[in-house]
């Protein structure tokens, strides 16, 4: 599928890789939908991406809201040929110590969000037979990251859900990718609560993981690493499993040592 002439819904969208995203669909010549719960981000973005853009203000576990967001965006461009699921959400920290309320919060955003999208966009796609659905996983939902355990959890299920539709998809032209960055220069690691303290890997910036995105559906590629060498690590886990997990042991055996000293 191109972007020249499609209408691509975009959640997560008032800023990071969703507005990024936003700017360089709009440049290859798409009309965007742009879904996310804060409207003056929204407005602003709007003002800068012209006629060719619409927004709608709702939060992806919502269901009702999302519903509602994808019908008032369908009205005001067309039926979307594209949809990224974007949004999300993080959490750092010990499992221990993580509040049940924040897992429940986390597992409806991260998970839950791509669902509600994908119920209020796949029945029109399906009449159309074709379409192209993108989730922004996360290397993290790809491989467990020690004291992210319902984040990795959370990006899992749509690991599984992207991997399954990419197959039940298929008699109706619709196709199915998952980018996976790591590490991310947004400020998502603010908003979670602490800052990425990590040499490696570095982190990418939202342009990059953006064209990542515009790639996979122009290629129709099922996965995607952003940066590419972060796929070794999927390799090592499926091909040396102990190797796999004694060097991230000792890749976290600072804050390993943390936690036996604190309990």
């Amino acid at each position: 599928m191109q972007w020249q002439g499609s209408t691509a819904f975009i959640t997560g969208a008032s800023s990071g890789i969703g507005a990024e995203l936003a700017r360089q669909a709009i440049a290859r010549g798409s009309r965007v939908g742009l879904i996310a719960r804060r409207a003056p981000e929204l407005e602003r973005l709007r003002s800068e991406l012209g006629e060719r853009c619409a927004i709608a203000t709702a939060d992806v576990a919502d269901r009702r809201a999302v519903e509602a967001a994808v019908a008032q965006l369908t009205e005001a461009l067309s039926p979307p040929d594209i949809l990224v699921n974007n949004a999300g959400i993080g959490l750092y920290g010990a499992f221990l110590d993580a509040d049940v309320d924040e897992i429940d919060a986390l597992m409806r955003t991260n998970y839950l969000g791509v669902v509600h999208v994908l119920k209020a966009v796949l029945p029109g796609m399906v009449s159309r037979r074709r379409g192209h659905l993108v989730t922004v996983g996360s290397i993290a939902g790809r491989i467990g990251a020690p004291f992210e355990a319902s984040y990795s959890a959370s990006k899992f299920a749509v690991t599984g859900l992207s991997e399954a539709l990419s197959v039940e998809l298929q008699p109706f032209g619709i196709e199915v990718s998952l980018v996976n960055p790591g590490p991310v220069d947004t400020p998502f690691f603010e908003t979670r609560g602490h800052r990425y303290e990590r040499k490696h890997p570095k982190p990418v910036s939202a342009a990059r993981v953006a064209q990542a995105v515009l790639r996979a559906v122009e290629r129709d590629k099922a996965e995607v690493f952003v940066p590419p060498m972060l796929q070794q690590a999927t390799v090592a886990k499926t091909l040396v499993p102990p190797l796999f997990g004694w060097g991230t042991a000792r890749t976290f055996r600072k804050e390993l040592e943390g936690e036996r000293r604190q309990r």
